[in-house]
């Protein structure tokens, strides 16, 4: 499972191109200080129009008007007829051209070409790409333009039906002599005059003024759109690198934890085997060395008996080769000498008696020479092992072979129970050391979760560091965003 992860992490292991990143980045930062340039040169504009007029002359114009009207209404008392009919004219007059004014409010065009010239206008600035919310406006204001644009074709026949009865109020005015009336509707027209130029010029100023905020709201919409995509692409390549950064450390853990789990199964299977070849070992029945040893020595031994048979009379009989090794052959020592002990091989022979006490000497008698039995020290050996007296005489040798056959038997009876007790010995070793391999293996499992909690840890202190570096870059980003505004 392990090497499948970790040839799949390999597979899809790309680091993201940061040289790709930074190349966009800089074309997007690039437009976005172009289009701060643009709004700034705007904002310079905005700030530098001229200060709203203001209203004080307007009004008293307008009061002033109001008096001349209500001093203009003294004086038509005397001549009522003749005023009412000049009311009548004046009033149709003020009707026509508050139609008018109110139509030139709403569409403030003088005419019909005027009308299709802000039609295209708007066709054509729809053509170029605009926000949804700008869009549906120009529509609005194109079908209002198209329905408005019969009544604009009929504001020449009312600006004629206007001067026409202007002809006849003025005509019927000359008639009346009356030069207080006169300097009074004087006045009352220079007012209206300037009344009208003042409220011109401020529409003028609000129409410019509007132009300017609505090119302002166009640009930041497009630096919005630029800022979004700074956003997005800065968010991609971080998500990115999360992704690749967290794939390097899952490949790195596959790695380490298929190497940990094959060392764990190559100690595992040394230990099992050391285990096996120990159990073998112990199962394999007792004493079976000293069996053969046994037999061996009785085997040896016999050969002497044997030789003795057929050979009787002769000095020194030459022994059977035992199967443990061959016996190094000695030449008979003389009477009254003892073996001496050398380096690596000891001899046994029959020697003369030790002196009385009182310093006597006395007749030692000679034993003969048949009669002596030699020895291979490693034939002495295997008798000292199996705990059996060594002969000294070929007339010990029928007693040895006996105690020999006992010292076999003996060994042949308790051979069930010991090859059951080195098997239970090597089984209670070999639970002592899995019981020891387990407690190795938890404090080993301890450590290494430890080991893996530090590095959660590490990882998570490096993940809060790049997402307070992210965090400063939203804010450098959201600062950027203020200031174009």
């Amino acid at each position: 499972m392990s090497d499948a992860i970790a040839r799949n992490t390999n597979k899809n292991l790309k680091k993201p191109d940061e040289a790709a990143f930074k190349k966009e980045l800089e074309a997007i930062n690039e437009r976005i200080d172009k289009l701060k340039k643009q709004n700034d040169i705007v904002k310079d504009k905005i700030n530098k129009l001229p200060a709203k007029q203001d209203n004080t002359r307007r009004e008293e114009i307008k009061a002033e008007l109001a008096d001349l009207r209500e001093k203009q209404g003294n004086l038509k008392q005397g001549r009522q007829a003749v005023y009412q009919q000049l009311d009548a004219i004046n009033d149709s007059i003020k009707k026509k051209v508050g139609q008018v004014k109110s139509f030139q409010q709403k569409v403030p065009y003088k005419s019909v070409a005027e009308v299709d010239d802000r039609i295209r206008e708007l066709e054509q600035s729809i053509e170029s790409g605009v926000r949804l919310v700008e869009e549906k406006k120009m529509i609005n204001e194109i079908s209002l333009l198209k329905r408005s644009r019969q009544q604009v074709e009929g504001l020449d026949e009312q600006q004629a039906a206007i001067d026409k009865e202007r002809t006849i109020h003025n005509e019927i005015k000359k008639n009346i002599d009356d030069s207080e009336a006169k300097k009074l509707s004087e006045r009352y027209e220079e007012l209206d005059a300037e009344f009208k130029l003042l409220f011109g010029t401020a529409a003028q100023e609000r129409e410019a003024r509007n132009k300017l905020y609505d090119e302002r709201s166009r640009l930041k919409g497009l630096l919005d759109t630029e800022f979004d995509q700074l956003r997005a692409l800065r968010d991609g390549h971080r998500k990115a690198n999360d992704e690749y950064y967290a794939a390097v450390r899952q490949h790195r853990e596959a790695k380490r934890e298929q190497d940990r789990l094959l060392k764990i199964q190559q100690e595992q299977e040394k230990r099992q085997e050391q285990l096996k070849q120990e159990l073998e070992l112990a199962s394999l029945p007792a004493f079976e060395h000293e069996i053969n040893l046994c037999g061996n020595l009785s085997n040896f031994l016999q050969g002497f008996v044997n030789q003795q048979e057929d050979k009787s009379g002769a000095s020194t009989p030459t022994p059977v080769t035992p199967a443990n090794g061959s016996p190094r052959q000695v030449d008979a020592l003389p009477e009254d000498m003892v073996l001496s002990k050398k380096s690596d091989e000891d001899y046994f022979v029959g020697g003369g008696k030790k002196k009385g006490k009182g310093g006597k000497k006395q007749t030692v008698k000679k034993e003969t020479t048949a009669d002596t039995l030699k020895l291979p020290l490693a034939t002495m050996e295997g008798f000292f092992e199996i705990k059996v007296t060594v002969p000294t005489k070929i007339s010990e040798i029928p007693s040895t072979l006996e105690k020999l056959q006992e010292r076999k038997q003996y060994y042949i009876d308790e051979q069930p129970k010991q090859t059951e007790a080195n098997k239970k010995k090597a089984e209670a070793k070999i639970a002592i050391m899995v019981e020891k391999e387990k407690e190795e293996e938890r404090i080993k499992a301890e450590q290494e979760q430890q080991q893996e909690e530090e590095n959660k840890n590490n990882s998570h202190a490096q993940e809060t560091v790049a997402t307070a570096t992210a965090d400063n870059v939203d804010a450098a980003v959201t600062q950027e965003e203020t200031k174009a505004e």
